[in-house]
């Protein structure tokens, strides 16, 4: 009876110290699969950080050149000055060309206002309008041909017939210099505008016109 027991007992000792080592053993193989797992997700949180990492390099970089282009003294800046400095150039030029080439075979007039305002000038016919905005005081830039174009054709230029209408806002303000045709770089005729509308300038202010 007692040795059974002891057999019982020593059975049992040694099904809790089998099951104790499978625990043990299934212990291990968890806790190197856990190390394992770990080391991958570690791995990939290394190779994803390097990946953020570098994104955020590059769009630094690319923030950093985008500065170097649009800030100032950049190349942009540099750009947009030197278009803004061509553009005004560009006009002066035609300014100058417009002044430089006076054809004696053309007839044109200029605008003067005296005083210290502007005065608002239009120059129509029944189907167009040539001209019409404020001039300001002084001699304005603009030439007006009534007999043939001139032969460089500028921003400040403009054809109008000699039968147009003159309107004017303010009245004895407004000199017109006619340069007539024959003449060059010095007007033959100046003609104070008293009234607000003359029509068919052309013949109101006896201009002289081939032809015509």
């Amino acid at each position: 009876m007692a040795v059974t027991k002891k057999r019982k007992t020593r059975d049992l000792t040694s099904f809790f110290g089998v099951l104790f080592f499978i625990i043990v053993i299934i212990s291990v193989v968890l806790s190197i699969g856990n190390f394992v797992r770990y080391r991958e997700i570690l791995a990939k949180y290394e190779e994803m950080k390097r990946y953020v990492d570098s994104k955020v390099s590059e769009l630094n970089t690319e923030v950093e050149n985008v500065k170097g282009l649009v800030g100032p003294n950049s190349l942009v800046d540099k750009y947009i000055s030197s278009v803004n400095y061509l553009k005004d150039f560009g006009y002066d030029f035609e300014k100058i060309l417009s002044n430089v080439s006076d054809d004696p075979t053309t007839g044109y007039f200029m605008i003067f206002v005296s005083g210290n305002e502007n005065v608002w000038i239009t120059i129509k016919d029944k189907e167009n309008t040539y001209f019409n905005r404020e001039v300001k005081p002084g001699l304005g830039n603009h030439k007006f041909f009534y007999f043939k174009e001139p032969r460089i054709k500028t921003n400040y230029d403009i054809i109008v017939p000699p039968e147009a209408t003159i309107v004017v806002g303010k009245t004895g303000k407004v000199y017109l210099l006619f340069f007539g045709v024959g003449t060059k770089f010095h007007p033959t005729k100046v003609v104070q505008l008293t009234e607000n509308t003359y029509e068919d300038f052309g013949t109101k202010f006896s201009l002289y016109i081939p032809g015509r």
